[in-house]
């Protein structure tokens, strides 16, 4: 019989050796253990994040400027002041025409790579690589080298291409039409590397057994897609699309290296107004904290519904394996004899889902 109070020898086997329950002190001992090793990321949380939100809230209403250290409560007329903004429903129009522009294509796009490079059998590794580069590169870097591509001058790398199939020269980032969707591209090539590595670990967490069932009931191609892939990843297409559509709500890389917001505001996104608003001409440091305020109200709300949904799709889903185990459980004599191999494909389900 093993006793475990404290101090009590405990004994494995016949013999003198034995193991002393030392007094309860461990645990206290993990947990300031613990508070060691989290107190200093828990400080630089404070000091860089919460910190300067919380200032940030209390000079959204105030009159406070850059340049100067006097400032007077003004209240909401921050508030007031950006809901009538022409400047800035201008650039909430561009951000949400950014976000079309880059959202849509970027998920697409990487979901076609994540199921091209799960393919791949040779050089396997190589190809996750070269995809994931993007992802891994400094923006400003690349925002410059990008700018350098799509130079209006006629021997410019863009306008070479073009020119092969007799277009003329277009000055890529000085005109209206032209500037903004340049910007969504270099911002969607990185957001697709992004999406292609998450969409590349929900394929590879998908159960052996359920393509092998799938095999057994001969769906394959874009049935099984259709039908067994793209359900089974609703949960991270719903996670990449508010997690994607967060990250282009605060693009100002781009923006600031290749247009700067031009011309004419064209390509003006929210997060580069409020850089124009609090660092540059009037130097209004409380009425960009509002604007910012309103942006981080919006990035909360956003989250929030998007973890609803992906909440609501995963219950869904787990009611779904439920009833699929429960129909498998039915008595034999109840089910049609209608499709031998379609009766072998939920028999090797059940087997995949109990090991």
């Amino acid at each position: 019989m093993i006793s475990t109070h404290p101090g009590a020898c405990v004994s494995l086997r016949p013999g003198p050796r034995c193991i002393t329950v030392a007094e309860g002190t461990g645990a206290g001992r993990d947990g300031w253990r613990a508070a060691a090793l989290v107190a200093p990321a828990f400080v630089g949380l404070c000091v860089f994040v919460i910190g300067p939100a919380l200032v940030s809230a209390f000079v959204a209403g105030t009159d406070k400027k850059l340049t100067g250290l006097d400032f007077h409560w003004v209240g909401t007329a921050n508030l007031r002041e950006a809901l009538a903004d022409p400047d800035l429903g201008r650039a909430v129009r561009n951000t949400l025409v950014y976000c079309l522009l880059t959202v849509i294509p970027s998920v697409l796009l990487g979901l076609l790579l994540a199921l091209a490079a799960e393919r791949v059998t040779r050089g396997r590794p190589l190809v996750r690589f070269a995809l994931f580069l993007p992802a891994s590169a400094n923006m400003v870097a690349m925002a410059v080298v990008f700018k350098y591509i799509f130079d209006s001058n006629p021997d410019g790398l863009a306008n070479t291409l073009v020119g092969v199939v007799g277009i003329d020269p277009v000055d890529w980032l000085g005109d209206k039409a032209t500037a903004l969707p340049v910007v969504a591209l270099v911002g969607g090539w990185r957001l697709t590397s992004l999406v292609f590595v998450v969409y590349l670990a929900g394929l590879t967490a998908i159960p052996r057994s359920v393509h092998e069932a799938a095999d057994v009931d001969g769906i394959r191609g874009l049935a099984r897609l259709r039908h067994i892939t793209l359900p089974l990843l609703a949960p991270t297409t719903v996670f990449l699309a508010v997690f994607v559509t967060v990250l282009t709500l605060q693009t100002f890389e781009t923006v600031a290296v290749l247009t700067e917001g031009g011309p004419l505001d064209s390509s003006t996104t929210i997060i580069y107004y409020i850089y124009e608003v609090g660092f540059k001409g009037s130097y209004r440091i409380g009425y960009a904290s509002m604007i910012a305020l309103l942006l981080l109200v919006a990035v909360v709300l956003l989250g929030a519904a998007g973890a609803l949904l992906g909440r609501r799709l995963r219950t869904a889903r787990e009611d779904a394996a439920a009833g699929t185990d429960a129909g498998a459980s039915t008595p034999a004599v109840t089910v049609p004899a209608t499709s031998g191999a379609g009766s072998a494909g939920a028999a090797s389900a059940a087997e995949g889902r109990r090991s």
